[in-house]
């Protein structure tokens, strides 16, 4: 009896030591996960901040750029008001290649306080670059557990080259309950000493990638999966199943979800691969090679009819080849027959064998999960066909690829906005208000950071390749743009200096409207700073718009209650105005405020002596002037004004 307990023991023992391992390492609080949420303390109460380093749960720590997240902060306790909404998704939710206010969870955001005319609305961005649903899938329970009044799921694209996709660089197999089990293996304390261990041990420079390589590059595991192949299925599958235990979390928590389904540039971006039928006979590849031959030259020639005729034969031949089918789009397109074009170039994306971009079924399996569980979804290929020239898809609204441009993200946000609208949620939004038509607070060095962010990569493969470097980059409107974006993008990273800086390039060649958007893009995405408020107000000053002027330096002291010098500015404005009375609390308030250095205190108070005497109450101007030049003897101006003051009596 004593040998089989020893036995049994024997067997146990080993899971017994990793369970106490686990419990010791829980206690210590040793090898933790990242996690989604950090708890912290902002301005006296418990909020939750996004870690902006989550993604390296699913990165290696040799990873030569890691897809990071902004670190919102939203309340712990949510009040009943506030409408939370959180962002999931991939490159395209989180905004790529632009920053601050152009993604559209953030165009979002401005848009319902436009609409509601209040600012108690939480969009939180969760979206994260070359992730795909097995990640989204790992985050959801933390999402879940914040209270979220509705999900929006804009992710599909990254199925085959995000992380744990089946052609990554950064895949485990293709098996995904395996990945599935995995990640909730990771959850385990041991398990993340295990892979720190191993990081430690991986000798310097083994297996290492070039800093210089892009995420888009890095995450190519292999190159080609052909359309309809065992590969190519097996993934759809997968985002199928992953998106449909997505779903069912959602449901079980009751949480609205909103779903939509992926567009993508198809007129103006060739396929990235296009491969040939070895299996074709040698007959059939002679006539192929003239059918492409002459359908090049037709297309060149605008010969659109002849030109069709030639792809739609080779397309007879070889309908697996995505360049057969691109072509036949231009001939159509030209033609004017923009459905047939619309269907020819979704028909080239599909065959595309280097799968950045969702194919159509893709987008079926969305639409028929939202069927499924009787969820809306927003139709995004309808909403961009609807505003791009021709009704097809192209570089008006995409950036590259697959990423919108500052219009295209707007127009994400829009047709979410229009789908909230609809929805039975605890929030009616005002049946007249119209959304305006465009993005809210972009401007265009918003733009050129984020072209030029992607100027090279999409010269480089899988784009046509060009040699070209970010020196070789035209600005979208004002040269100096391109030279104040290079600058926030590899030198100080800071994107309020670099609207400052761009503002103060305007000031200067006095376009203030100008200047002026570039502080509201500062103040819509740091709506508690007071700063570009006070900026914004200056502008006007110059102008010598004073009710302009006075409109914002209220809106700052309102902002900013202790601000003595946003209350010096205000009563300034005023007495343009001549809004004496006002202008004297204001001033008063100023010369009372602990904020103010003894230069502009002593500004303030000579002022309000100004003040009172264009009041006419000239005893208490005096009592001012003298109190000033007893403590400040040689304030010449004050002993001036005096001076003036009592021998006019």
């Amino acid at each position: 009896m004593k040998e089989t307990y020893f036995k049994i023991l024997l067997i146990f023992l080993p899971f017994l030591i990793l369970a106490g391992a686990e419990i010791a390492f829980q206690w210590l609080n040793l090898f933790p996960r990242e996690p989604l949420f950090i708890e912290k303390i902002g301005q006296g109460q418990s909020v939750y901040q996004v870690n902006p380093y989550v993604a390296r749960r699913y990165f290696p720590p040799d990873s030569p750029v890691l897809p990071t997240l902004y670190p919102e902060t939203f309340a712990k306790n949510k009040s009943p008001e506030t409408l939370r909404i959180f962002c999931l998704g991939g490159s395209s939710t989180a905004g790529f290649p632009f920053d601050a206010q152009v993604p559209f969870p953030q165009q979002l955001r401005l848009m319902l306080i436009d609409a509601f005319r209040r600012d108690d609305f939480e969009v939180i961005n969760l979206g994260l670059s070359a992730i795909n649903r097995y990640s989204v899938l790992d985050l959801l329970p933390e999402v879940l557990e914040k209270s979220p009044d509705l999900i929006l799921i804009y992710m599909g694209h990254n199925e085959f080259y995000g992380v744990y996709g089946s052609a990554s660089s950064y895949s485990i197999g293709q098996n995904g309950e395996w990945i599935r089990f995995y990640l909730k293996l990771q959850k385990l304390r041991i398990v993340q000493a295990l892979k720190t261990a191993i990081d430690k041990l991986t000798p310097a420079g083994a297996d290492k990638r070039s800093s210089n390589e892009s995420l888009m590059r890095s995450v190519i595991g292999k190159r080609e999966i052909r359309y309809r192949s065992a590969e190519y299925t097996e993934t759809l599958e997968n985002f199928r199943v992953n998106l449909q235990q997505i779903l069912q979390k959602c449901g079980d928590r009751k949480v609205p979800v909103i779903l939509s389904n992926l567009v993508s540039n198809v007129k103006d971006l060739a396929p990235f691969g296009s491969v040939e039928n070895k299996k074709l006979s040698k007959t059939d590849r002679i006539k192929l090679e003239k059918y492409r031959s002459d359908g090049k030259k037709f297309l060149e020639k605008k010969a659109y009819a002849e030109a069709l005729k030639s792809w739609q034969a080779a397309i007879s031949i070889d309908s697996l080849a995505a360049n057969n089918w691109f072509f036949a789009g231009l001939a159509n397109l030209g033609l004017g027959d923009t459905m047939a074009a619309a269907d020819h170039f979704n028909r080239a994306k599909d065959r595309d064998v280097v799968r950045f971009r969702a194919s159509e079924e893709t987008n079926v399996i969305i639409n028929n999960l939202a069927a499924q569980f009787h969820l809306p979804c927003v139709d995004m290929v309808k909403t961009f066909r609807s505003q791009s020239p021709q009704g097809v898809v192209g570089n008006s609204l995409i950036c590259d690829h697959l990423h919108p441009n500052p219009d295209g993200y707007f127009l994400m946000a829009k047709a979410f906005f229009e789908k909230i609208r609809h929805q039975k949620l605890s929030i009616n939004v005002p049946p007249n208000y119209i959304p305006p038509t465009h993005p809210y607070f972009v401007t265009d060095l918003d733009w050129d950071i984020g072209l030029l962010k992607i100027y090279r990569m999409t010269h480089r493969w899988p784009f046509p390749e060009k040699d070209v470097d970010f020196q070789d980059y035209t600005a979208r409107n004002e040269p100096q743009s391109a030279k104040i974006a290079y600058d926030y993008i590899f030198k100080h990273q800071n994107w309020m200096k670099a609207h400052y800086e761009m503002a103060a390039f305007y000031t200067q060649g006095q376009k203030y409207k100008n200047a002026r958007d570039e502080y509201k893009a500062v103040s819509a995405y740091f709506p508690k700073i007071v700063d570009p408020i006070k900026r914004i107000a200056q502008t006007f000053r110059s102008e010598k718009n004073w009710a302009a002027a006075e409109h914002f330096y209220h809106v700052a002291t309102q902002f900013s209650p202790n601000d003595g010098m946003a209350f010096y500015q205000l009563a300034l404005m005023q007495r343009h105005l001549l809004k004496i009375d006002e202008a004297i609390q204001n001033m008063e308030t100023a010369v009372a405020s602990s904020s103010l250095t003894p230069e502009q205190h002593l500004n303030a108070q000579y002022n309000l002596a100004g003040l009172f005497f264009e009041k006419k109450q000239t005893k208490s101007a005096i009592k001012i002037l003298e109190k000033l030049i007893q403590l400040h003897p040689e304030f010449e101006p004050a002993q001036k004004f005096l001076q003036q003051l009592t021998s006019s009596k």
